[in-house]
């Protein structure tokens, strides 16, 4: 009896514990164990870390003194440095999961090692700089992997939720990790504490490969799909030059790294000149790093939120810089140990609490994908390199003009000038890019824009929620959901009662990221919403807030009557538990399906038989069942297009192989185009593979027009890459959509990067292109007229009707030319003022034709202006004359040579009517020029030219 006790008292607990972790961090059935893996995973990491960097910094300073430390700043940046460009390589050769089990068993192995050579008092001055440089080197290592692999583990939605629970492991691995060692210091002796870490360390490898086999294992695939893996451009630097924004971002990172060497030497400095023994320096050290990590942790959870919400992202950033102002005084006026440990805390808590979400509230106006990239090379090469500015500086101070510590306090100073201008320019910049999108939003629908020339910036978003037209609603929800603000909370709140039911479900969308908030009560009402989007998002909603309800919800509406509330239940259910196969085994996912196929068969109302298909397959996509992707196949097969729509949506959403071909399928179909590129786009860069295949099929046509549509739905680098190569298409067609989609990314996603010397070479081809035109149609159109006035015989009938049909198309290709050519000037210039170029380009009207020039006139380099202002003067021209094509430097060649350069081009119409044309001439030059294309691989070109061979011989 007595057992059984202590079995329920045991469940009981267990429950409340689960209770307590859903309520706080939302964690779910099936999330547990991969969360705790991963807390654990951090904690080991970090606690090793924080027992081995006040070790090494003891040791350091005890064996070589304090000025060498700046040195050891420099070697370390080289050697950081030297590390991710071998780590980047690796990682292109090396599955990650070897490449991180690798490093951390080297890693064990290396502070043993260590240990030992300390421990035997083998080349002791050697071993200690080189774990001086080792551990700077793990630290950066270390988390960076973790990270990598969290983002592999855990899906967006996931991530959202869980990192801050896992992240509560890394703040409890440095509070642990630095007392550990300052109780153990003293006891164990420093050397000995490598023992202890590589103790602790030897846990993460079992840890990581338990977590990737059962994570990642089972469930890799070769899509990733569109969130995943974006290549965005193979030079971040280039990225980060080319944007403002991110330049002081950047210069910010980089002076705050120099300033915490700077600080991190006065720190070292005069606690070694006030604790002699390393032991108790050691000890020291622990105890103070874990005495940051505490306070750090105080400040981010009671003091953050209120900070940045009352003052402002602009106003926070100088928290960091203003404390460490403080403490440089303080060192430079009244050194001593508490000054120390001031400046030390003012840098190691404010940078890791207010500071911190301040910058990740910079980065908001940044794409998602973009900002990853970008802070990558940040954290690794601007740190690097800032790393070892802040040694240089110290080796000149120190070791050159031999100053003494409290002096170090003059060059702080220094340096945080240079934070306040980075600070206030890229405050000003943060503002401008918000400004510049509401704008542009309104702007899109042609409506008043709101002035927030005298706006702070979350003041600004909270007047757009309160005044702003639809699309400009929707971008500020869209971006703000980012980073939740607690101003934004009841604006947001007030757009649930907004009349357009879009607004409402993105209103529910970006409330879905406010934790602490409870809405379930008015979420709830809104389940019954005309709007089926806003039906699912409040579903979506429910399911994340109200985690002891969910299952009755779900128990509740997934069987209901009512098939729209049924269908968005499902759809909600499916999208939240996509990635979690417990959670799918605990709502019976799989059952309700088969439930409702099963259910079709007796439906006899078609409309509600079409609405529930539709419901059915866009549920297996998106819940990922690939035990119904038949259904999907079947949906793709079927008779109706609204069907078949769905299932092309459905199969997006899956991200399977198996669709593909028959997604491929579907490409010419005009019914389905915009929805297949959809879906395609889903699958991510991989797709990019087999898209370029279809293009190497000679008959697929229909097929290669619509690729560079798909290819501008996937944010990449080798979109860019993929959509020039297609500018050497033989088809006309093919070449004008790749400029197109080429102009599509380059809006959507302004931080690609477009090769601006091969968009000249292309602009000066186009050129080229269409002076070699004019005269070729100044030449057509002059023996057009001649043989209209000297028309006597039947085949000149036929001969002139030849040459007027060539020249219809000639002045096709002109003003295609011409698209082109601002097509690729948008690639080279802003797209917005090209694209308005243009359109008063093409206007009727002369003064707004002639306006158009000037305007261009202005914006073109000189060699650019030099070549294409002519062109466009001459184009606008009712008639092409003599005069013209002298002012432009254009030589009239004769007939065989317009007709020899037209065939070498590359438009196929063009070259058939050239053909056709040459069929109704006399002499031998053009029989041996059909001669030349009887062989060509395109079957109507070989056509053509055999029929004009047979006429030619027959007339001469």
């Amino acid at each position: 009896m007595e057992q059984i006790q202590f079995s329920w008292t045991n469940e009981t607990i267990g429950k409340a514990i689960k209770f307590l972790l859903a309520k706080t961090f939302d964690l779910r059935e099936g999330e547990y164990r991969r969360a705790f893996l991963m807390q654990l995973n951090i904690f080991l990491i970090i606690s090793t870390l924080l027992v081995v960097k006040p070790a090494v910094n003891g040791l350091f300073i005890s064996e070589f003194g304090v000025q060498s430390l700046p040195l050891a700043f420099v070697v370390v940046a080289l050697c950081a440095t030297g590390l991710s460009v071998f780590y980047s390589r690796r990682l292109v050769k090396t599955p990650f999961q070897i490449l991180i089990r690798r490093t951390m068993g080297i890693s064990v192995i290396t502070l043993v090692v260590f240990g030992l050579l300390l421990t035997f008092h083998i080349l002791v001055s050697w071993v200690i700089y080189l774990f001086y440089i080792w551990v700077a080197l793990f630290a950066v290592l270390s988390a960076s992997q973790f990270w990598i692999l969290a983002n592999l583990v855990f899906n967006s939605r996931e991530a959202k939720r869980l990192f801050g629970f896992i992240g509560a492991g890394a703040i409890a691995g440095g509070i642990f990790g630095g007392y550990l060692t300052s109780i153990l210091a003293p006891a164990l002796g420093t050397e000995n504490l490598l023992f202890v870490s590589a103790f602790l360390l030897v846990f993460t490898i079992p840890i990581t490969k338990v977590v990737w086999r059962e994570s990642l294992g089972l469930h890799s695939s070769a899509f990733k799909g569109k969130n995943e893996g974006k290549a965005i451009t193979d030079s971040p630097f280039t990225l980060i030059r080319k944007s403002k924004h991110l330049t002081y971002l950047a210069g910010i990172v980089g002076v705050s790294v120099i300033v915490a060497k700077l600080v991190d030497y006065q720190f070292n400095a005069i606690a070694a000149s006030e604790i002699t023994n390393p032991d108790d320096l050691t000890a020291f050290f622990g105890l103070w790093f874990s005495n940051f990590n505490l306070i750090s942790l105080v400040i981010q959870l009671f003091i953050t939120r209120r900070v940045v919400g009352t003052f402002g992202v602009g106003t926070s950033l100088f928290f960091l810089p203003g404390g460490i102002f403080v403490g440089a005084l303080l060192v430079l006026f009244l050194p001593s140990l508490f000054a120390a440990v001031f400046i030390k805390l003012a840098d190691g808590s404010l940078k890791q609490s207010i500071n911190k979400s301040a910058v990740e509230l910079l980065a908001l106006p940044i794409p998602i994908n973009i900002k990853n990239k970008a802070k990558t090379f940040i954290d690794v090469f601007v740190d690097s390199v800032a790393t070892g500015i802040g040694g240089l500086i110290l080796v000149l101070l120190v070791n050159g003009f031999k100053l003494s510590t409290p002096f170090i306090s003059l060059m702080i100073l220094v340096m945080l000038g240079v934070w306040f201008y980075f600070a206030l320019n890229v405050r000003r910049e943060y503002i401008h890019s918000f400004q510049l999108k509401i704008r542009q939003s309104g702007h899109d629908q042609g409506m008043r824009t709101i002035d927030l020339s005298n706006e702070s910036v979350i003041s600004g978003l909270i007047r757009v929620l309160e005044k702003g037209n639809g699309k400009q609603l929707m971008w500020v929800l869209q971006k703000s959901r980012e980073h939740p603000n607690e101003r934004l909370f009841l604006p947001v709140k007030k757009l649930l009662f907004h009349p357009e039911g879009v607004v409402r479900a993105e209103a529910l969308h970006n409330l879905y990221f406010y934790r602490n908030k409870n809405l379930n009560e008015t979420v709830r009402k809104m389940i019954s919403d005309p709007v089926q989007e806003v039906k699912i998002r409040a579903f979506e909603y429910l399911l994340e807030h109200d985690p002891m309800g969910r299952r009755n919800l779900m128990q509740q509406y997934l069987n209901h009557s009512d098939d729209k509330l049924s269908g968005a239940a499902l759809l909600s259910l499916a999208g939240e538990i996509r990635d979690n196969p417990e959670l799918k085994k605990q709502y019976e996912l799989r059952q309700v399906i088969a439930h409702k196929i099963a259910g079709l068969r007796t439906q006899s109302n078609p409309d509600v038989l079409q609405y529930n298909t539709r419901v059915l397959l866009e549920a297996i996509g998106k819940g990922h069942l690939s035990s119904y992707f038949s259904f999907i196949e079947k949906g793709l097969n079927h008779t109706d297009p609204v069907i078949v729509n769905h299932a092309i949506k459905a199969a997006g959403f899956a991200i399977s192989a198996e669709f593909i071909d028959k997604l491929i399928q579907f490409i010419p179909d005009i019914r389905y185009a915009p929805q297949v590129a959809t879906a395609l786009a889903a699958y991510g860069v991989e797709i990019l593979t087999i898209l370029d295949a279809q293009m190497q099929l000679a008959d697929n046509f229909e097929i290669h027009r619509r690729i560079p549509a798909i290819v501008e739905n996937i944010e990449s680098q080798r979109s860019v890459k993929f959509l020039f190569g297609l500018l050497n298409s033989e088809d006309f067609q093919v070449r004008n959509e790749a400029l197109a989609s080429l102009n599509n990314l380059k809006q959507r996603y302004p931080y690609l990067h477009f090769d601006k010397k091969l968009v000249l070479r292309r602009i000066l081809d186009e050129a080229r292109l269409l002076q070699d035109t004019l005269s070729i149609m100044y030449l057509e159109t002059e023996l057009t007229m001649k043989e209209v006035a000297d028309a006597q015989q039947p085949e000149s009938t036929d001969l002139t009707e030849a040459r007027k049909s060539l020249i219809v198309l000639l002045e096709r290709r002109l003003d295609g030319g011409l698209e082109r050519i601002f097509r690729l000037l948008g690639l080279k210039f802003p797209v917005d003022e090209i694209s308005t170029a243009y359109k008063s380009f093409q206007s009727n009207k002369p003064d707004i034709r002639l306006s158009s020039i000037e305007f261009l006139e202005n914006l073109l380099d000189a060699r650019l202006k030099r070549v294409l202002i002519p062109i466009f003067e001459t184009s606008i021209l009712d008639t092409i004359s003599k005069e013209a094509l002298n002012q432009l430097n254009i030589h009239v060649p004769d007939e065989i040579t317009c007709y020899t350069m037209l065939l070498a081009g590359s438009d196929v119409k063009i070259k058939l009517a050239v053909l056709y044309l040459i069929g109704f001439q006399h002499g031998p030059q053009y029989i041996q020029l059909a001669k030349n294309y009887l062989d060509s691989p395109n079957p109507k070109i070989s056509d053509f030219a055999g029929r004009a061979l047979e006429r030619l011989e027959k007339t001469t």
